[in-house]
C-alpha cells in the first residue's frame, strides 16, 4: 500500500511539473548559479565568482514563459537592466545623495515591473537586487569599476546561454499549449467542485473561486499570447489551431458554469437513487474527459488521446442513458436536468472539436528545427525589444501610487543604511523591496513570512557552515538551495525565503568562516526592512480598498453594460472578448472586496457583496444568451414584442444605473448608447435565452435598488 501511495505521489508530482515546470526552472537557476562558484573555488577567484553568480541569479529569476521570441528578448532585457543598474550602483555607492536619488528611480522602475506579475517580476529583481548590492559595495578605482562591469557582463551572458539552450530543445508551441492545458485543468477542478457541492453545501462557496481560477488561466494565456481566435490566420497553422483550441476551452467553461447554475435548482437527496448514481457518474466522466483533454493538449501523446476519446464516448453513453431514465415529477428539477444534459451534449461536441484542433495542428517541432540562425538574430531586433519594453511599461493610477510608495520607502531605507553606516545594512532596502505589496494586508503577511524565513534560514545556514564538511558538500547544498527556492516561491513563500537565506549565507561565506555577528546584523536589518514596508503601507500613500472598491465595482458594472449593448445593439458582436473583460472586472472587484473586508479599523458593509453577486449573475445570463445564439442554425433578426419590451426595460435600467456609477468612480466615462435607425435590430431569442433575459431584468432591478442604498 505504501508503495502504491508513493507511486501516486510521484505520478502527481511529474504531472504537476509538466503543467508548471518549476523544477526545470530551478535547475536552470542552479546551473547558472553554481557553475561560476565551482570555477571560483577551483581557481581561487571566489570574489569574482560571487559577482558572476549574483548577476546570474538575478537574471535567472526571469521566468521562461511565452514564445521563444518573448523568452529571448526578456532575457536580454533582464541582462541590460542588470548591467545598467549594476553600473549605476557601483558608481553611486560613495555618495549618500546619489544613492538615495537613484534608489528612488530603481525602486520606482522595479515596482512597475513587479506589478505586472509573471511577465516582468523577474526583471524587477534584476533592477533592485543589482543596484542595492552594487551600491553597498562600490568601487572607486577605474580599473576596479571596469573589472566589476566585466564580471557583470559574464554573469549576464551565462544565464542567457543556459536559458536559450534550455529553450532550443522545447517544442515551439509548447508554452502556448501549456497555457491552454492549464485552462482545461482549471475547468476540471470546477467540475469536481460542482460534483461535491451537490452533497456538501460548503463546496458551493468554492464554485466562484474555481470560476475565478479559470478566468485567471485564460487571462494569463492572453498575457503571453494576446491574439484572439477571430484574429487567427492560415500563415501559422499550429498557432491558428491553438487559438481556436483556447476558444474551445473558454466555451466549455461557459457550459460548465451554466451547469453549476442549474445544479442550484436540483435537490440531489430527493432524486431516485439510481438517477443520483447516474448523475454522479456523468459528472465524474465529464471531469475525467476534460482532465484527459488537458494532458493530451500538453503532451500530444497518442495514448492520452485514446484516453480522452474513451472518456468522451463514455460521457455520450451516460447522457443517452439518463435521457431514457424517468425524471423527477418536480418540473423545475426535471427542466434543470434536461438543461444539464443539453449542456453536456454541447460540451461533448466542443471536446471532439478540441481533439480535431490538436490533430490539425500536427507535430510540434523543437525550436532549433524551426528557427534558423538569421531568424533567431531577428528576434533581437531593437524595434521588437523596444516594443516589449513599451508593453511592460504600462501602468495605471493604482500602480503609480504603489510605485511611488515603494520608491519613497526604499529611499528612507537606503538613507538609514548609509547615514548610520550599518554593517550589511543593504538588507534593509532589499527586504523592503521584497516585502512591500500594493495592499496593506498582503504586505503584513509577506513581512511575517519574510522575518520567520530569514531568521530560520540564517540559523540553518550558519549550522551548515560550521559542519566539518568539505567545500564540495557546501557546493552541493548551494545547488540544492537554488533548486528549492524556485520550487517553493509560489507554493510557500515562507519556505522560499528560508531557502533563499540559506543560499545567500552560503554564497557570501563559502570560502571563509561564518560570523555570528553577520547573522545578527542580517536578521535585524531584515526585521527593520520588513517593518518599514508595513509602516509605509499604512502611512505612505496607502491603497485602502475602502477607497478603491467603489471604482472597481463601477468598472465591473460598466463592463456588463458594454457586454449587454455589444450583444444586442452592435454590428459586430465579439461576445467572447466582452465576456472576458466583464469576468476579469468581476474578478478584480471580488479580490478588492476580500481585501476590503480584511482591512484593519475600517467600518465594513456587505452591500458591495450583494451588488457584486448580482453583477456576476448578469454576466452569466449574458453568457447563456450568447452561447445559445452560437448554437442556432438560422438566425431570425426580428424579436417578439415581449422580448423587445424586456430588452428595452433592461437597457433603461442600465441607463438609470450609469449616473450612480459616475458617483462611485468620477473618472469613468459613462456615455449611454443612442438607439436610432442605424442601430441593427436585436436577434430573436429562444426559450432558454428568454429565461436568461428575464433573470437579467430581475438582477438589474435588484442592483439598482442596492446601488441606491449604497450611495445614500
Amino acid at each position: 500500500m505504501a508503495i502504491i501511495q508513493s507511486y501516486k505521489k510521484l505520478s502527481a508530482f511529474i504531472q504537476n511539473e509538466s503543467f508548471e515546470p518549476m523544477v526545470s526552472w530551478g535547475l536552470r537557476m542552479a546551473i547558472a548559479g553554481t557553475v561560476p562558484m565551482i570555477w571560483g573555488l577551483t581557481t581561487n577567484h571566489v570574489n569574482d565568482a560571487t559577482w558572476i553568480t549574483l548577476t546570474a541569479e538575478a537574471i535567472s529569476w526571469v521566468e521562461m514563459k511565452g514564445s521563444f521570441n518573448w523568452r529571448v528578448r526578456t532575457l536580454f532585457i533582464g541582462a541590460l537592466l542588470a548591467l545598467f543598474w549594476g553600473i549605476i550602483g557601483t558608481l553611486t555607492g560613495d555618495s549618500i545623495v546619489l544613492s538615495v536619488l537613484f534608489m528612488f528611480v530603481a525602486a520606482f522602475v522595479a515596482t512597475l515591473l513587479k506589478n505586472l506579475g509573471d511577465r516582468a517580476s523577474g526583471l524587477a529583481i534584476c533592477v533592485y537586487l543589482m543596484f542595492i548590492i552594487c551600491n553597498a559595495y562600490p568601487d572607486r578605482d577605474k580599473f576596479d569599476v571596469a573589472h566589476r562591469i566585466y564580471l557583470i557582463l559574464i554573469g549576464s551572458a551565462w544565464p542567457i546561454l543556459v536559458g536559450i539552450s534550455a529553450s532550443l530543445v522545447e517544442p515551439v508551441q509548447q508554452p502556448f499549449r501549456r497555457q491552454i492545458a492549464l485552462i482545461w485543468r482549471s475547468i476540471s477542478g470546477l467540475v469536481d467542485t460542482i460534483t461535491r457541492s451537490a452533497v456538501d453545501p460548503k463546496a458551493r462557496q468554492e464554485i466562484y473561486v474555481k470560476e475565478k481560477e479559470i478566468r485567471a488561466a485564460i487571462d494569463h494565456s492572453f498575457d503571453f499570447f494576446g491574439r484572439m481566435a477571430h484574429q487567427a490566420t492560415t500563415n501559422d497553422n499550429r498557432q491558428n489551431q491553438l487559438l481556436l483550441l483556447r476558444k474551445n476551452a473558454a466555451l466549455v467553461s461557459v457550459n460548465v458554469i451554466a451547469m453549476a447554475d442549474e445544479m442550484e435548482h436540483i435537490n440531489v437527496r430527493e432524486l431516485d437513487e439510481a438517477l443520483r448514481v447516474k448523475a454522479a457518474t456523468l459528472f465524474s466522466a465529464l471531469k475525467e474527459a476534460i482532465s484527459r483533454m488537458s494532458v493530451y493538449v500538453l503532451t500530444l501523446k497518442a495514448e492520452e488521446k485514446l484516453l480522452a476519446i474513451s472518456q468522451i464516448n463514455r460521457l455520450k453513453k451516460l447522457t443517452a442513458l439518463i435521457k431514457e431514465y424517468p425524471l423527477p415529477e418536480d418540473q423545475r428539477q426535471a427542466d434543470a436536468i434536461n438543461r444539464i444534459l443539453q449542456l453536456t451534449g454541447r460540451t461533448v461536441k466542443l471536446l471532439e472539436s478540441a481533439i480535431q484542433r490538436v490533430d490539425l495542428m500536427g507535430d510540434d517541432v523543437p525550436v532549433f528545427r524551426s528557427y534558423s540562425l538569421v531568424k533567431t538574430m531577428l528576434v533581437l531586433n531593437p524595434k521588437k525589444i523596444a516594443g516589449n519594453i513599451k508593453t511592460l511599461a504600462h501602468f495605471n493610477t493604482l500602480t503609480f501610487r504603489f510605485a511611488l510608495r515603494s520608491a519613497i520607502a526604499a529611499c528612507i531605507a537606503v538613507l538609514i543604511f548609509k547615514w548610520f553606516k550599518i554593517d550589511h545594512g543593504y538588507w534593509i532596502p532589499f527586504s523592503l523591496m521584497i516585502v512591500i505589496q500594493p495592499y496593506f494586508g498582503a504586505t503584513l503577511k509577506k513581512a511575517r513570512d519574510r522575518v520567520a524565513g530569514t531568521l530560520l534560514g540564517g540559523v540553518t545556514g550558519s549550522l551548515l557552515l560550521l559542519l566539518p564538511a568539505g567545500t564540495h558538500f557546501k557546493e552541493a547544498v548551494l545547488f540544492v538551495t537554488f533548486l528549492l527556492m524556485v520550487y517553493y516561491v509560489r507554493k510557500n513563500y515562507a519556505i522560499a525565503v528560508f531557502v533563499v537565506t540559506v543560499n545567500l549565507v552560503l554564497l557570501f561565506n563559502l570560502d571563509h568562516t561564518f560570523s555570528y555577528q553577520i547573522l545578527m546584523y542580517r536578521a535585524l536589518c531584515t526585521v527593520g526592512g520588513s517593518a518599514l514596508a508595513v509602516i509605509s503601507g499604512f502611512l505612505l500613500l496607502p491603497a485602502w480598498d475602502k477607497k478603491w472598491l467603489p471604482a472597481h465595482l463601477a468598472d465591473a458594472i460598466k463592463a456588463n453594460y458594454d457586454y449587454f449593448t455589444g450583444t444586442f445593439y452592435s454590428q459586430v458582436n465579439n461576445w467572447t472578448k466582452n465576456k472576458r473583460i466583464a469576468e476579469s472586472k468581476n474578478s478584480d472587484v471580488f479580490d478588492s472586496f476580500n481585501r476590503y473586508m480584511e482591512e484593519p479599523g475600517k467600518e465594513k458593509t456587505s452591500e458591495y457583496y450583494d451588488i457584486l453577486t448580482c453583477n456576476v449573475r448578469i454576466a452569466r445570463d449574458l453568457n447563456t444568451i450568447n452561447l445559445e445564439q452560437e448554437e442556432k442554425k438560422t438566425i431570425d433578426s426580428r424579436p417578439y414584442a415581449a422580448q423587445q419590451a424586456i430588452m428595452e426595460e433592461c437597457l433603461a435600467l442600465f441607463h438609470e444605473i450609469l449616473p450612480v456609477l459616475k458617483q462611485l468612480n468620477p473618472d469613468m466615462e459613462t456615455r449611454p448608447i443612442v438607439i436610432d435607425e442605424h442601430t441593427p435590430p436585436p436577434f430573436r431569442l429562444n426559450e432558454v435565452q428568454m429565461v436568461s433575459l428575464e433573470k437579467l431584468r430581475i438582477e438589474l432591478k435588484t442592483m439598482k435598488q442596492d446601488l441606491g442604498e449604497l450611495v445614500k
